[in-house]
Parts: C-alpha cells; sequence; structure tokens
C-alpha cells in the first residue's frame, strides 16, 4: 500500500474517531429526553394498562393520570434506573376516560422532563366481578375514607379477587376459575388468595396463590406439589418472615364404635400450615393432638366437620390465634412447641360474664389497639357484634372494651369479618345480609354498600396508591 493511502485511512480513521466521540459527547450531554410512548392494553384486564416508555438517558419515570375535570391526580409505580420503562396503570375504573402524562428525571443529571398529555379510555369489565352499591355516605366519614381502598373476593366460580374504593367502584381485580374462598392484602403490597372449586367445603381450596397489583404471580402453591399436602381453608396470611401460613384440613381415623359409628371412622378436623415463600412446608399443627373427639357425644353428626376452625392469626410473640366455631372458643396456640397456652371463650380458662360471651366468631385478630378482637355472628342472641378484649393472660382475665351490636336486618349467622378502623369505628363485612358497614362506636350506620355477591372478608388498605414521586 502506498505512502499516500495509507495517509487517508488514517485521516480517514481518525475522523470516524472524532465524529463517533462527538455523536457520544452530543448523547451524553444532551438534555434528557423522552423519545417514545406505547399504550399498550393488558388483554387478560380492563383495569390495567401498560406504559412502554424510552428515553435517550437511564433515569427513573412514572405516570401521572387522571380522569378529566377530577382534580385528583394518581400516580404509577416508579420505573428507576433505565431508559426502556415498562410502567403499569392499575387503579383505573371502566368504563372511563383518562388523560396522563409521562414525567422522567435523572438525578446523576438533576433533570427533568414531561411528555404531552396523551389520553385513553378503559371499558366494561366482563370478567367475574359483583356489582356494588353506595346505599349509605355520611360526610363525616367520607373525608376519612376518600384515600382508602378495600379490598374482598367472591366465593363462588368463576371468582375474583377485587378492591374498591369508598364509593364502592372497583379499581383493581384479578379474576381465577375458581373461586376466591379468602383474600389478604399483604405488607408485601400484593394479594394472597386461596382458591378452589365451589365443591371444596368450608371455604376450602386446593391452590394459594399472590399476585403482585400488576397481576404477576409470585407464589403458587398446588395441592400435591412441593410441601402442600392438604387442602387449606379459611385463612392465609403472611408472618413477618414472610413466610405464609394457613388453616389445613386434618383427617384422622378413629374407632367410633361406641358412639354408633364405625370400628374405623374418619374425622375431618383443623390443623395450621406453615410454608416457605417456595412452598416447603416448616410447621405443622393438628387439634387432633389436643382435643379427642371420643369425648364428644355428637361426634358421628360432626365428624365430617369437627370443631370447625374459621381464623387464625399469628402474634408479634409468634404465636397463633386460632377460632373455633364450633365451640365458640379462640385458643393461643405456641407457634414452636404446639402446646395450647390457654382457651378463651365459652368454658374457656378466662372469666368472661355472659353478657360478652361470643357464638359462632369469625375474624379473630390484634387490633390496633392491642385488644383481640372478633365478629361475634351471635348465633345465640341472633345478633351480631363488635367484641375486643384486653386479655390478662397471668390472672386469667378478659376486659371488655369494644362492644358494638348491630340491628337485627344485620344478622349474619356465617362468615364475615370486622376491622377496627380510626376514630373508633368499625367496618363490617356481612356474608348473609351481603353488606359492607362502617359504623361509629355506637352502632350508627355511616357508609353502607350493598354487594351483589357472596363476599367472605374485607380489609382496608392504607397503601394501595403509589406515592407522589419527591422530584424537584
Amino acid at each position: 500500500m502506498g505512502t499516500r493511502k495509507k495517509k487517508v485511512l488514517r485521516i480517514v480513521a481518525l475522523a470516524l474517531v472524532l465524529v463517533t466521540g462527538i455523536i457520544r459527547a452530543w448523547f451524553y450531554f444532551a438534555p434528557l429526553k423522552i423519545r417514545h410512548i406505547e399504550l399498550v392494553a393488558t388483554a387478560d384486564n380492563r383495569l390495567r394498562m401498560l406504559l412502554k416508555v424510552s428515553t435517550n438517558h437511564s433515569c427513573d419515570a412514572v405516570v401521572a393520570y387522571w380522569q378529566p375535570h377530577s382534580g385528583d391526580t394518581l400516580y404509577s409505580a416508579v420505573s428507576r434506573g433505565t431508559d426502556n420503562h415498562s410502567i403499569y396503570l392499575t387503579n383505573l375504573q371502566g368504563p372511563q376516560k383518562y388523560e396522563f402524562e409521562v414525567l422522567a428525571y435523572s438525578a446523576g443529571r438533576n433533570q427533568s422532563q414531561s411528555s404531552r398529555v396523551h389520553n385513553f379510555s378503559t371499558e366494561p369489565i366482563y370478567q367475574a366481578t359483583p356489582y356494588f352499591s353506595l346505599d349509605t355516605l355520611n360526610p363525616v366519614v367520607e373525608k376519612d375514607i376518600r384515600h382508602t381502598y378495600f379490598l374482598t373476593q367472591i366465593l363462588t366460580e368463576p371468582g375474583s379477587a377485587v378492591i374498591i374504593n369508598y364509593r364502592g367502584e372497583i379499581v383493581w381485580y384479578v379474576p381465577f376459575k375458581k373461586g376466591v374462598k379468602v383474600s389478604h392484602w399483604t405488607a408485601d403490597k400484593t394479594v394472597l388468595c386461596i382458591i378452589g372449586a365451589a365443591a371444596i367445603p368450608a371455604s376450602g381450596g386446593d391452590e394459594i396463590i399472590e399476585t403482585d397489583v400488576t397481576g404477576k404471580v409470585l407464589t403458587d402453591l398446588v395441592l400435591g406439589k412441593g410441601g402442600m399436602d392438604k387442602l387449606v381453608h379459611h385463612e392465609v396470611r403472611k408472618d413477618q418472615q414472610g413466610n405464609i401460613y394457613a388453616l389445613t384440613f386434618d383427617k384422622r381415623v378413629f374407632d367410633l364404635s361406641p358412639a354408633g359409628g364405625l370400628k374405623k371412622d374418619t374425622v375431618s378436623g383443623d390443623g395450621i400450615v406453615v410454608f416457605s415463600p417456595l412452598g416447603k412446608k416448616l410447621w405443622e399443627w393438628s387439634v387432633f393432638d389436643h382435643l379427642d373427639p371420643l369425648k364428644d357425644s355428637m361426634i358421628v353428626k360432626r365428624k365430617k366437620d369437627w370443631v370447625h376452625a374459621n381464623a387464625l392469626y399469628k402474634e408479634e410473640s409468634g404465636n397463633f390465634l386460632i377460632s373455633f366455631r364450633d365451640l365458640n372458643q379462640v385458643w393461643e396456640v405456641n407457634g414452636r412447641t404446639g402446646g395450647v397456652n390457654w382457651k378463651f371463650g365459652m368454658n374457656g380458662d378466662f372469666e368472661l360474664p355472659d353478657a360478652d360471651t361470643f357464638s359462632a366468631q369469625h375474624a379473630v385478630h390484634i387490633n390496633s389497639r392491642g385488644q383481640l378482637m372478633l365478629l361475634d355472628n351471635g348465633i345465640r342472641r341472633k345478633i351480631s357484634r363488635a367484641l375486643s378484649f384486653r386479655m390478662d393472660t397471668v390472672s386469667r382475665k378478659a376486659i371488655p372494651d369494644i362492644n358494638v351490636a348491630l340491628s337485627a336486618e344485620y344478622f349474619s349467622p356465617s362468615k364475615g369479618n370486622v376491622v377496627l378502623l380510626d376514630h373508633n369505628r368499625m367496618l363490617f363485612c356481612l356474608t348473609d345480609p351481603r353488606v359492607f358497614l362502617i359504623t361509629d362506636g355506637n352502632g350508627e350506620i355511616l357508609w353502607k354498600i350493598t354487594v351483589a355477591g357472596d363476599p367472605y372478608r374485607l380489609e382496608p388498605i392504607a397503601d394501595f396508591l403509589p406515592d407522589k414521586p419527591g422530584w424537584p
């Protein structure tokens, strides 16, 4: 190759290096810019939208969206540290018109950028979701619950887990072919469900599913796989270690011939099971190790559903509260040894005046006052109540605190729950009347929603909405 040609090639190579450097420098120093926005409707859910956003620099991005003329701006979760963002909008109603803009921010560059305002429309929901009718909304409570959301479920199949706002408008749902027997909003901002066919009795299911708000399945425990060797029912929650605990059915064979049964007869009772997030069974407990069915004179009649556990709650101590509907009792079970620390309720270990006794109770838990709280379904008196007690476990005394009785029209002999809200208000789910209520401490109804479905529980959610990002 001649000297002249080599020189030309060196000049060309140098020019290419310089041009490449200039281009890179231009991109590096160029202002943050939102390059492309694509709106994608998700085929399996009409209240979920996906936005694909590209930017010229790695940055954080969020979507602000609102109903026209509403004056109420909502925000998506923040997508962080990338130039290709996938952002879900989840708190939507249908059918409804929305406007939105994308906001991008680069902390390293101290630059922010917003898109122009775009719009989209949602369609009516066609999956298995119930109808909710707002019947009562007292202005006194309205201002306090405007930003509270509520998780419930439909037991029948096809079923769904549903989140509504304070007006009873559906803002989130996830459908299932099977019924959702119970659902729970976790500290991880996920929804945990027991699902199962209608043929599985006693709010039972053969699968535990956890999804995030985008609908992504995070956990799927299936009967017959991993450590899940029994059906679960009535309750599923997470403990502070992220493990999943639930009530489970337990079956054992007994000689029931002295009571008029078979020499080898199966009794169906209840237990507690704890799984790791990956489905490994970590701990198990059975009522049969602490109560003898042969001492029940009606065992042959009751053998298919003996004592009927219907609620489970793990305390900060690591012990479990378990509710037995047919015993009218709540037990505390040692979460390490499995021993029964005490029994509370009818014929239990605590002094309890007759006026404070409960029957066929549901949804035992520790409330925000640190008290044992439950829904007294009240089949003895035909009146349903919210009850709470301060438990003196040393002297075995239960000191009543909350006692809110509902009128006879709201009597719910089975299922349901009650939760203490702020300002001494009670949130009720009453399955048989098919209503949600908020009452004051005297039982006066401040909020009422009629449900065209079969709900089991209702949970308030204070942290459903992502916060507005604190960008400059």
